[in-house]
């Protein structure tokens, strides 16, 4: 074979080269440069991701479930996380690093009781929340807690003169916090003149008038006459308990024809900001 021919022989296998050729000897070049970028972009889309764990932020105030006034000085401890925080001044606090998931925050402060809330913590990097404390002056002056109570009493004036003619028997929130009890049945238990009669069948417990132990008393709660209450409700809801025993007792808002068996008014807390 001469040169002319084999020259031309050569052209011609350079002008017909497969496509699939070419695709794969510049896919080599590309390919080794994929496998490379690939894992160093999802290296830098797992640290920028604010779904990623550990890229999300809690920012909270905590604040008083009645007045609405900041706590300041509190204990927050999430569950899981390795330090506490505490509220400044405002109620503020922050914890960071925490995962996009359902998380259980416990928050402790003097004065109030313990707070355990659920919170679910979104994709989005932070959530704003607020979180109300019951108070219950426990382990504080005693005129700190009076203070407050005369903050209050704007609310239940009408209590507070009742509670001051003394025409039955009385508890404020503060006393049945010093008395120790757990429910409202536990506070009617220590007044003189009234029993709690219970039914073993229904596990269930009512309240009568020594005078009068055929007939229920009257109930009224803030005000509004109800048919029957539950003895076991917790006396962290209750503000005041008024206990009048016979219609000598009742005054003339709570009377009627069912006083004669007594009547039990029960003034509950507001917490608007809970």
């Amino acid at each position: 074979m001469d040169t002319s021919t084999r020259r031309c022989q050569e052209r011609w296998r350079a002008t017909t080269r497969s496509p699939e050729t070419e695709i794969s000897r510049k896919s080599g070049r590309t390919a080794a440069g994929m496998l490379v970028g690939v894992p160093l972009a999802a290296l830098v889309w797992l640290a920028i991701s604010p779904g990623s764990v550990g890229a999300q932020t809690l920012r909270g105030r905590v604040l008083d479930s009645e007045m609405g006034h900041p706590v300041g000085g509190a204990t927050v401890r999430i569950r899981g996380a390795g330090t506490a925080a505490t509220t400044d001044s405002l109620g503020w606090f922050q914890a960071g690093g925490l995962p996009a998931s359902e998380i259980e925050v416990t928050i402790e402060a003097l004065g109030y009781a313990r707070g355990t809330f659920r919170v679910t913590i979104p994709p989005s990097g932070v959530l704003d929340q607020d979180f109300a404390l019951d108070f219950t002056g426990y382990r504080l002056p005693e005129v700190v807690v009076r203070g407050r109570a005369e903050q209050l009493a704007v609310r239940y004036r009408d209590f507070e003169l009742r509670r001051q003619r003394k025409l039955g028997a009385y508890f404020r929130w503060d006393e049945l916090l010093k008395k120790g009890s757990n429910t409202v049945g536990d506070a009617l238990r220590t007044v003189r003149g009234v029993r709690i009669q219970c039914d073993q069948s229904s596990f269930e417990c009512h309240a009568v008038m020594a005078r009068t132990p055929q007939c229920a008393p009257v109930w009224f709660i803030d005000g509004v006459e109800v048919r029957s209450f539950l003895e076991n409700t917790p006396i962290r809801d209750i503000y005041g308990i008024e206990i009048y025993r016979g219609p000598g007792e009742v005054p003339g808002e709570f009377g009627g024809s069912n006083s004669a068996c007594g009547v039990i008014v029960i003034w509950t807390k507001s917490r608007p900001y809970r």
